[in-house]
């Protein structure tokens, strides 16, 4: 089964919001100051959760190339015969 547009869209907002919250993530901390005690783990929290998202996407996507590698294989063999 294909990837559809919306699942392409999902994964590139989410891989640039992940690249943009790495990139500043000092940034982030240093602007929370005092803060940063109270958020310090709310923060962390939220990057593994982004994190852990990311991977999902990212394996979901790896799951759909490989059904249709498999699919044009299955479907190159039956052209074959």
């Amino acid at each position: 089964m294909p990837i559809n547009r919306t699942e392409i869209i999902y994964l590139c907002t989410g891989a640039l919001a992940g690249f943009f919250v790495a990139k500043n993530f000092d940034k982030f901390k240093e602007k929370a100051g005092p803060l940063n005690e109270k958020l310090g783990p709310l923060l962390e929290t939220a990057a593994e959760a982004a994190r852990d998202a990311y991977a999902a996407a990212t394996r979901r996507v790896a799951e759909r190339a490989e059904e249709m590698q498999d699919a044009a294989a299955a479907a190159s063999t039956s052209a074959q015969e």
